[in-house]
C-alpha cells in the first residue's frame, strides 16, 4: 500500500485488512476526515487495493497520484477539467460530505464519473452545533464562565449577578431555511424547549405557485409537530432566530444580504451550520456594527480556512466556530463506514446516494 504521511511516501502492509479488490483509491484530504497522525480509522479502504493517504496540502502529490487512480475518496478538494485533465481513469468520486458544490458535475457526466455522497451522516451532530449557537446567544454560559474566572462573582456582593441579559427559549420562533434530515432534527429540538417553528423550502415555494399562491400561506403539518410552512419573507419577519439549513446552489448563495436582513425582526438572531456562501459577510457585519441583529453563529465561511481580514472577526456579537458542526467522533466513524458502503455498492454494480 502506498501512504502518504507528513509528505513521505512508504512502502507498508496492512495484515489487518483483507483486500477485496484492486484499485487504486486516493484520499486527498485525509487530514480532514481523520485527527490520527498515522489514519488508522481510514485503513478500512486498504480493502479496495492500493491505497494513497495525503494532506490537504499536498496538492501537487496528488495531482501526480491521481493519473492512474481508479477513485478519489475526499472531502473538500475541487474536481474538475483543471484537476482531472481531459483523460482521467477515476470512474468513481466518493464524497466524505453531504454538500457536492466542489464537484463540476457536468465534467464528471462528461467522462462517466460517478459521485456519490452521504446525505444524512451528521443530522444530529448539526443540529446540536445550531442549538450550541442558540443557546450561548440566549443563555451567555461562557461569558458568566469568563465573568466567574476573572474575580466577577467573588467580588460581586450578591448571589445572582445580572451582569449579561439572558433569555429563555420558550415561545420564541425558529425560522428554518431547509428542511432537510438537519432542519427536522433542529425542529424537533426546537419543539422540546417549547419554540415556535416556521419553515421555508423550494418545495413549499413551488407547491404555493402551483396553488396560485393563496392555499399554503400558513400551513400547518400536523405530522411534523405542527411545524409552520410560511413565505420567506414571512418567515424574515415574524423568527426570533433564523437557522440556515439548505444547500449551497445558484437560488441560495447571496440569499442573506442586505435587502434580507432589512425583512427580519430587529434584534433576530442568524445560524450558519450550512454553507458559507449563503451569506454575503459584508452584509451580515454591518447588520451586527449597527445593532439590526442581536447576534449570530457562524460554523461556515465563503473563504475557509478563515482569512486574516475577514469581516466578521471584529464584528459584535459574532460567535464563529471553524466548521465543526460536522465533525464530532461518533460522526465521523458512521461517516467513514458510509463512504465505504457507497464506493462496495458502485463497485458491484449498484450505486447508491449518487447525485449526478
Amino acid at each position: 500500500m502506498t501512504e502518504q504521511i507528513n509528505g513521505n511516501i512508504t512502502e507498508q502492509g496492512n495484515e489487518q485488512t483483507e483486500k477485496k479488490y484492486n484499485k487504486k483509491v486516493i484520499l486527498p484530504d485525509a487530514d480532514t476526515v481523520s485527527d490520527a497522525e498515522n489514519y488508522e480509522d481510514l485503513r478500512v479502504f486498504d480493502q479496495f487495493g492500493q491505497t494513497v493517504m495525503l494532506k490537504t496540502s499536498q496538492r501537487e502529490e496528488f495531482r501526480r497520484e491521481v493519473q492512474d487512480a481508479d477513485a478519489i475518496l475526499l472531502n473538500k478538494v475541487k474536481i474538475n477539467r483543471e484537476t482531472l485533465g481531459d483523460n482521467p481513469s477515476v470512474k468513481f468520486i466518493g464524497l466524505f460530505a453531504t454538500g457536492y458544490n466542489v464537484i463540476d458535475l457536468d465534467y464528471c457526466n462528461e467522462h462517466g464519473i460517478t459521485v456519490c455522497n452521504v446525505p444524512t451522516y451528521s443530522s444530529n451532530a448539526v443540529a446540536q452545533h445550531t442549538f450550541a449557537f442558540i443557546l450561548e446567544h440566549f443563555s451567555k454560559t461562557s461569558k458568566y464562565n469568563d465573568f466567574v474566572h476573572e474575580g466577577g462573582w467573588v467580588n460581586s456582593g450578591t448571589f445572582a449577578p445580572f451582569v449579561f441579559q439572558t433569555n429563555e427559549l420558550a415561545g420564541k420562533t425558529i425560522g428554518l431555511l431547509g428542511y432537510g434530515k438537519i432542519g427536522h432534527q433542529v425542529a424537533k429540538i426546537a419543539k422540546a424547549f417549547g419554540m415556535d417553528v416556521l419553515v421555508y423550502t423550494r418545495s413549499f415555494a413551488r407547491a404555493k405557485e402551483q396553488n396560485n399562491n393563496t392555499d399554503l400561506e400558513g400551513f400547518i403539518d400536523r405530522a411534523e409537530r405542527e411545524v409552520t410552512y410560511v413565505t420567506l419573507d414571512n418567515l424574515f419577519k415574524h423568527s426570533d432566530i433564523v437557522s440556515i439549513h439548505c444547500p449551497l446552489n445558484p437560488e441560495s448563495e447571496g440569499l442573506i444580504n442586505k435587502e434580507t436582513i432589512a425583512k427580519m425582526r430587529d434584534g433576530a438572531f442568524l445560524v450558519n451550520t450550512s454553507r458559507g456562501p449563503i451569506i454575503n459577510e459584508q452584509d451580515l457585519a454591518e447588520a451586527l456594527k449597527s445593532g439590526k441583529l442581536s447576534g449570530a453563529g457562524i460554523d461556515v465561511l465563503g473563504t475557509e480556512p478563515m482569512r486574516a481580514d475577514c469581516v466578521l472577526l471584529d464584528a459584535p456579537n459574532c460567535i464563529i466556530t471553524p466548521h465543526v458542526a460536522w465533525c464530532p467522533v461518533e460522526t465521523r466513524k458512521r461517516l467513514i463506514k458510509e463512504v465505504v458502503k457507497n464506493y462496495e455498492a458502485f463497485l458491484k454494480g449498484r450505486p447508491i446516494n449518487t447525485v449526478n
